[in-house]
């Protein structure tokens, strides 16, 4: 029996020593990890959704993720902001009139067909005077009459024309047959709004609750989808109180991405080597509104030189670079540069404190030692130029507040800062502040007409009260047709009267930082309208591998 164990020993010694061999040296030459399908993805965000009810879902919200994830609209903005066919093609038969045609292969997650019946449904949802979601989004289809044609075709007529309304199609349809007999006022508090039942690719499978909120939703893809089916086989949110909750969850390795990581963490989450960061362009731009109202309390704003000098003195390139972190892009017009409507005749402005100086001496200001300061500023008939420049109440507003404070100080123009916690409410829709500091979101067709038409001063949106005869006309004119051409030249005249007259000093385009796991494979990225877009190809993402011969790839 001694005899028999030492070869035994050697023999499976040996053995071991060629599988080790094996594996060690042969196959890893001769194969290679490719994705696969299946696994989860878990993702942390900081909140808790409210509602998963795309007629209450706003874009800035959370709830707005899970929203485009189960639900869908006629039609849908592509990365470029163009209106595509999502679950119909909406024809424009002119600028007040268009048909829609829902997909014959269009369902819900429990099998039943989407026809024109959800679309009269939903759209009556919106337009009762009782509707608890976005007023604007109420008033507009208050104004569009909506009529059924037969089972998969419908007709919207608007009460006047309008180049943006194909944008307000895109909303998230409602199943007429699991909610008949919802009215307006049943919306915020419907159970459907946790137990949804939608026509997107995902559906939700699991809602886990902690401390009586919501802590995780757990989604699998929809089987009755018709687009392409996901490669993830569940996709889960985890919510978080804190930033930093999430980033040690993260560093830890039990989620795989963040939703809007904390700045401040995304250069030492960058030298990881297990971690991605991807830097995607948003949608929208950074400007100093300026109130150009005689009541403003700085009347002087309302002369174009001061204002072309307050832009000369901006480093925009410091901004950015000191105070954002390097992220974002300047940004020289009110259209974002990949849109159609970006001209790049708009004049572009470096700065330039000789030139700002010039400007200021010879619109009758002079630069004289202050009463109340030993710093010298700028004086027109005894009276100082200076403002308040109101911000958003954030670590990123306050630090481009401050820079710039001290940059226009340099040129002799005393600045306070003042956070609020509330821009829109309580400084913008007032009128009440100087210059401000505003991020506008350009979703969709980028029609700026309610932000600076003249008829929109008063009660619109357009906040600094700028009313130019000219671009008014431009402006008019290209919101009312639906000729691409003719409002893409429209649209370059209008850039080259308010980058001269400058009613805002345009900043910069912000960038979104997202951070994945390098497990994440197939990911792509591109322009983001709303924070959502983040996941806009995910249908794509593998987190599972598998080893395949080289040759076989």
């Amino acid at each position: 029996m001694r005899t028999l164990r030492l070869p035994l020993i050697l023999l499976v010694a040996g053995v071991a020593a060629i599988v080790f061999f094996v594996f060690q040296f042969v196959i890893p030459r001769n194969t290679v990890l490719v994705s696969a399908p299946g696994g989860t993805y878990t993702e942390g965000v900081v909140g808790a959704p409210q509602a998963v009810n795309p007629l209450l879902c706003q874009p800035t919200s959370i709830d707005f993720d899970l929203c485009r994830l189960v639900f869908r609209g006629l039609t849908r903005l592509d990365a470029s902001g163009e209106i595509v066919p999502d679950l119909a093609d909406v024809v424009a038969n002119n600028a007040s009139t268009f048909t829609a045609r829902i997909r014959g292969d269009a369902r819900w997650e429990d099998g039943a067909p989407v026809t024109a019946d959800d679309v009269l449904f939903t759209t009556a949802l919106l337009q009762d005077q009782n509707f608890p979601g976005d007023p604007n989004l109420g008033r507009l289809w208050q104004s569009v009459r909506v009529s059924k044609i037969d089972e998969t075709t419908v007709r919207f007529e608007l009460s006047q024309p309008s180049a943006r309304f194909l944008d307000f199609t895109s909303v998230g349809l409602l199943p007429q047959h699991v909610l008949s007999g919802t009215t307006a006022t049943d919306l915020a508090r419907l159970p459907f709004n946790l137990q949804p039942k939608g026509n997107g690719p995902w559906r939700i499978v699991e809602v886990g609750t902690s401390s009586g909120r919501i802590s995780a939703v757990t989604l699998e893809p929809s089987a009755t989808h018709p687009g392409p089916k996901p490669q993830i086989a569940r996709l889960v949110f985890r919510y978080f109180s804190s930033a930093q909750a999430m980033v040690d969850t993260f560093r830890n390795g039990d989620i795989d991405g963040m939703a809007a990581a904390p700045p401040a963490e995304i250069d030492s989450l960058r030298a990881l080597n297990d971690v991605a960061v991807y830097s995607m362009p948003q949608m929208r731009y950074v400007a100093f509104f300026l109130n150009l109202r005689k009541d403003s309390g700085a009347v002087f704003l309302s002369d174009p030189a001061v204002r072309q000098a307050l832009m000369l003195a901006l480093d925009r390139d410091a901004l950015i670079r000191d105070a954002l972190h390097g992220r974002a892009v300047i940004a020289h017009t009110p259209f974002v540069a990949d849109s159609w409507a970006w001209s790049a005749a708009a004049r572009v402005y470096s700065r330039d404190l000789p030139r700002a100086r010039a400007l200021l001496e010879g619109a009758g200001y002079e630069l004289r030692a202050a009463s109340t300061s030993a710093d010298a500023v700028w004086q027109k008939d005894g009276e100082p130029l200076g403002f308040t420049l109101t911000v958003p109440d954030t670590d990123a507003a306050r630090a481009v507040a401050e820079l710039t404070a001290q940059q226009w100080r340099e040129l002799g123009i005393p600045v306070a800062i003042q956070p609020v916690r509330n821009l829109q409410r309580g400084s913008l829709q007032p009128r009440q502040f100087q210059v401000a500091l505003v991020e506008i979101l350009m979703d969709g067709d980028p029609d700026p007409f309610s932000l600076w038409h003249g008829s929109q001063a008063q009660s619109g949106k357009n906040y600094t009260g700028w009313d130019n005869a000219e671009a008014n006309k431009l402006l008019a004119d290209a919101h009312t047709s639906v000729d691409r051409a003719a409002r893409t030249a429209a649209y370059a005249q209008f850039q080259e009267i308010f980058s001269t007259d400058l009613p805002a000093l345009v900043l910069y385009y912000p960038t979104y930082q997202y951070v994945l796991s390098t497990r994440v494979r197939n990911v792509e990225v591109g322009p983001m309208i709303y924070a959502a877009d983040r996941l806009r190809t995910i249908e794509q993402w593998t987190v599972n591998t598998r080893r395949v011969l080289a040759e076989e790839q």
